[in-house]
């Protein structure tokens, strides 16, 4: 039963975040930071480097959280929930610009789902890189602003 509830859990939090990231918007291009056709990849050469970002903010249990143009998540480091007003519901949220360091952490206890023992954390399905789904990026030392 609990195994069920967790699992249930995650799959509406990843719903969740798949539609948060259906809405945001991003312009130009600062800091020589691709904001178009971003990928995870693009990301892990900035880890340490200053960069600019634009997003929808999202408040979730772990923390403030900023949805970028492709679709992957920044937490704001030590900030553990948007200010009153950023987000309301998943359909009102505020476009923010931020500027920081770019950090990464492998932070989240994954395990692969099993049948044969209890486990805590994130459940997974088969043949997922738990390395890779435990990561999380981070922006610290940053200042945003409210675009809309």
């Amino acid at each position: 039963m609990k195994k069920t509830l967790i699992v249930k859990g995650f799959l509406t939090l990843n719903i969740f975040c798949m539609l948060a990231c259906s809405k945001t918007k991003q312009t130009g291009k600062e800091n020589n930071f691709p904001k178009e056709n971003l990928q995870n990849q693009d990301l892990k050469e900035f880890i340490g480097k200053r960069i600019t970002v634009t997003g929808q903010t999202i408040n979730m249990k772990l923390g403030a959280l900023l949805i970028i143009e492709n679709g992957e998540s920044i937490w704001m480091e030590g900030m553990d929930s948007w200010p009153d007003g950023y987000y309301v519901s998943k359909s009102e949220t505020k476009t923010v610009k931020v500027t920081g360091i770019l950090t990464e952490k492998n932070d989240l206890p994954v395990f692969i789902i099993s049948d044969s023992t209890i486990q805590q954390g994130i459940p997974q399905p088969e043949k997922t890189n738990l390395e890779k789904s435990g990561n999380r990026y981070f922006l610290k030392d940053y200042k945003y602003t409210v675009l809309k």
